[in-house]
């Protein structure tokens, strides 16, 4: 659960605090994950970071419905069509890093949110910033986000940025107050 919830730029480092040397962003081409890349620019900029981009190839899942029925694909080449899309995506959001700051690319395999709680832990990154999508109270029930299991999995601050909305007048909010992170420093999210 998110034990605070940040309207604005993240604060600056305190004297004395450890400074965010690696920052790790969690990223699969959605327009929450566009959102998380700007602000994991920033933050790498301000910091001097070493940025990482990962993106993850979950496995392919094939319903074919009731009986036996034909299927024009195969788990291999499904998998191989979204490890090519995820390397897509990588490739423009590294293409989005300016050259001031040092940017690796990781594919990962498998449960996003293992995967990348594996690498946050095993990279020794100081931040992982993800940018979640709306999650309705179905997914909840069956299962949550990749964010709150990143939340309960990793021992280092996860930064989660909301895409803007298109209907932000209709909701009474302002743009940047649609844009404004959420920070999460701990296990527990509320809200």
């Amino acid at each position: 659960m998110l034990t605070k919830e940040v309207r604005g730029p993240v604060a600056e480092p305190a004297a004395g605090r450890r400074q965010v040397r690696r920052v790790l962003l969690a990223f699969d081409g959605s327009p929450g994950s566009h959102a998380a890349l700007e602000r994991a620019i920033a933050v790498a900029a301000d910091n001097r970071a070493l940025l990482t981009i990962a993106a993850v190839v979950v496995e392919p899942k094939m319903c074919t419905g009731f009986g036996p029925a034909v299927v024009p694909y195969t788990r291999e080449s499904m998998r191989r069509d979204i490890e090519l899309e995820m390397q897509r995506h990588l490739a423009t959001a590294r293409d989005e890093v300016p050259a001031t700051i040092s940017v690796t690319t990781r594919v990962l395999y498998g449960n996003p949110a293992k995967a990348l709680a594996a690498l946050a832990e095993a990279g020794d990154y100081d931040l992982v910033v993800v940018g979640p999508g709306r999650c309705g109270r179905l997914r909840r029930l069956l299962g949550g986000s990749v964010t709150h299991s990143l939340l309960s999995r990793v021992q280092t601050s996860v930064l989660a940025v909301r895409a803007p909305e298109r209907d932000a007048p209709e909701l009474g909010m302002s743009e940047a107050e649609l844009q404004a992170p959420l920070l999460a420093t701990g296990k527990r999210l509320a809200r």
